[in-house]
């Protein structure tokens, strides 16, 4: 028994499968389309998939879809479940968070860090985690630096540089120990 070659389109299928190549905002639309449309040309389903870097498994249910739901089962749908609520609110707080000095906050760094910018959130109500912080500055174009690991020159021959490091590490340490310390009564005696 012979296995079916693809799909038989009409000409108006055609059209639209092109129109909604051209208007693809979505990646996984424009493949399906041209998955669709290839496998309408006779291509075999494993020559389409290493064309477009998928599963044959995928393009039979791009071919499924389609026969069963037409051009809009081949469309992306917004995906279900309750929508980011921290996530918005971070977006319309960070501007502003990040215009100010990280001191003015009582951060002993001159630039803000992923963390610092997460703990300043949680003290105005706004609970997230530092990697989601991460992900709201990609979504709001911000491109973060990465810090250099040590000073310019050598730790070892700049005395002056080792001891503000040093001294950094003690304070830093010290605001940490004091950040930490849950406020408790001390009996008398």
């Amino acid at each position: 028994m012979a296995m079916h070659a693809g799909i038989k389109l009409a000409k108006g299928e055609r059209r639209v499968l092109k129109k909604l190549m051209q208007t693809a905002k979505e990646k996984r639309e424009y493949r399906a389309a041209v998955g669709i449309l290839l496998r309408g040309e006779g291509h075999a389903a494993d020559s389409v998939a290493r064309k477009l870097g998928v599963t044959i498994k995928q393009v039979f249910v791009w071919c499924q879809k389609f026969r069963t739901g037409g051009i809009e089962a081949l469309r992306v749908r917004k995906q279900p479940g309750r929508p980011p609520r921290a996530g918005d609110k971070a977006k319309q707080r960070i501007p502003w968070i990040l215009k100010r000095d990280p001191q003015a906050f009582g951060y002993l760094k001159g630039r803000w860090v992923l963390r610092d910018i997460a703990r300043q959130l949680k003290k105005e109500g706004i609970s997230l985690h530092y990697s989601s912080v991460h992900r709201v500055l990609g979504d709001l174009g911000i491109v973060r630096k990465s810090p250099r690991l040590r000073a310019r020159g050598s730790l070892e021959k700049d005395y002056r540089k080792r001891e503000e490091v040093r001294r950094y590490k003690q304070v830093a340490a010290a605001l940490l120990k004091k950040e930490s310390l849950l406020p408790f009564k001390m009996k008398n005696g």
